[in-house]
């Protein structure tokens, strides 16, 4: 993120905490930078599981992104922000029988099938509907994404249809009434930070995809090798190195296209896009010393960011932070940065050195643009999901109104048991 702390402040002021702040220019530089280290023959998809604000999305596509989405809702965003349903894949392992409907009505690009018992469902559809659905078949590879703590495939996964599976029953596939196979998908790791890991990912699915081309003497358009490109949160870990990317993938696409020039090439990225871009900002709201540690509480903790990493639990090392309201000056103290719930857990800075902290301090939580406010657990103590805010050609918009208390009840309901007594009396 580029803004500098008065930017973010002045913001912080306008719109308050907990809130997250996105840098837009940075965000679109990131999507250019991974379009820049790509031949002109793939398209980017832009994965709104990692931040489906529509604000954001829009941004992106008004600069080419395509869209990557995992539920209906995630479609509709898309659609709203200017996407075309030649430009949305759909993914996920529970579509239910609505959001397949939609998908085929829509004719997207491809819903991509995680199960032959999907596939099936899909066709159905498609024929009481008298039009053929667009599909890529998901296959969960043998192969092991390296340099992924996130492993995707070449486990037992809820993902996909296992590779040896897939390859011995694929005519069968193709044999679908009222579908037709565009290609396939495979989608093995996240947060990759190794090039070299996200260039063997990428040849082994481009093989895949050859093998059963041959096998079948069929005609693909599409190859989606998903991406996995990570950003380095914790201390010891080195950014992805975009020119050794470059120099490894152009070749390996460009060689790709010259032998199958009509298959589109489709590569997701999400949290490499917006991960560097956004950031968390907290107000500290006590300041308190036990057993010998001092606590900053904030009014933001891990039920707006425990799963700023996308692992899917609470993060136990520090993302970088900073305490924008301090002085230069200021001297630097050990601190543990805890939020707002009564859980032993809920701290999103352990023995972190910042600069000194103070009551009504706005603390800033880095490197948090991805699986921010949707992966954490908002609803925790009825606290709410935090405000969104796009800082971006020297304005800034809010582009996500902060929970209200009101938010929150009026989708509760409230029983009337003493009506339900008086009708079972």
């Amino acid at each position: 993120m580029n803004k500098n702390n008065s930017e973010i402040l002045s913001a912080v002021q306008k719109f308050g905490t907990p809130s997250y702040i996105y840098d837009g220019e940075k965000l679109v530089q990131n999507y250019k930078n991974l379009v820049n280290a790509l031949p002109e023959c793939v398209d980017v998809f832009y994965a709104l599981k990692v931040n489906p604000n529509v604000s954001l999305v829009k941004l992106l596509r008004s600069n080419g992104a395509c869209t990557e989405v995992c539920s209906i809702t995630e479609m509709e965003i898309a659609l709203k922000a200017g996407s075309t349903p030649e430009d949305i894949v759909y993914l996920g392992p529970c579509k239910k029988d609505y959001e397949l409907k939609k998908a085929i009505e829509l004719n997207i690009f491809a819903i991509v099938i995680e199960s032959e018992i999907e596939l099936k469902r899909v066709s159905a559809f498609a024929k009481e509907m008298d039009v053929i659905a667009n599909v890529a078949i998901r296959i969960n590879p043998d192969f092991s994404a390296e340099g992924s703590p996130w492993k995707m495939g070449g486990r037992p996964t809820h993902f996909g249809i296992e590779e040896q599976h897939a390859i011995e029953n694929f005519q069968v596939y193709l044999d679908t009434p009222n579908i037709n196979v565009r290609g396939i998908h495979v989608y093995n790791g996240t947060n990759i930070l190794e090039a070299k890991s996200v260039y063997e990912n990428t040849k082994y699915i481009l093989e895949l995809y050859e093998t059963i081309v041959r096998k079948y003497n069929c005609k693909f358009t599409m190859v989606d090798v998903g991406g996995g490109m990570g950003v380095p949160y914790f201390q010891n870990q080195e950014e992805l190195d975009t020119q050794e990317f470059r120099n490894l993938m152009v070749p390996l696409f460009t060689n790709f296209n010259k032998k199958y020039p009509e298959t589109r090439i489709i590569m997701e990225s999400g949290r490499f896009i917006i991960g560097t871009s956004g950031c968390m900002a907290v107000q500290v709201n006590n300041m308190k010393t036990n057993h010998g540690k001092i606590f900053a509480v904030t009014d933001g903790g891990t039920n707006c960011h425990s799963a700023a990493a996308g692992s899917g639990r609470v993060v136990k090392r520090n993302f970088p932070m900073e305490n924008i309201s301090a002085l230069p000056t200021a001297q630097e103290h050990k601190y543990q940065v805890s939020g707002p719930l009564c859980s032993p857990d809920d701290i999103i800075g352990r023995n972190i050195q910042l600069k000194e902290i103070n009551v009504l301090d706005i603390l800033l939580v880095k490197l948090s643009g991805a699986y921010g406010p949707t992966s954490s657990p908002g609803l925790f103590h009825s606290h709410g999901y935090p405000a969104e805010i796009l800082l971006y050609q020297g304005e800034s918009y809010l582009i996500r109104s902060k929970d209200s208390t009101d938010d929150i009840i009026n989708k509760q309901i409230m029983v009337d048991f003493k009506k339900n007594e008086l009708i079972l009396n």
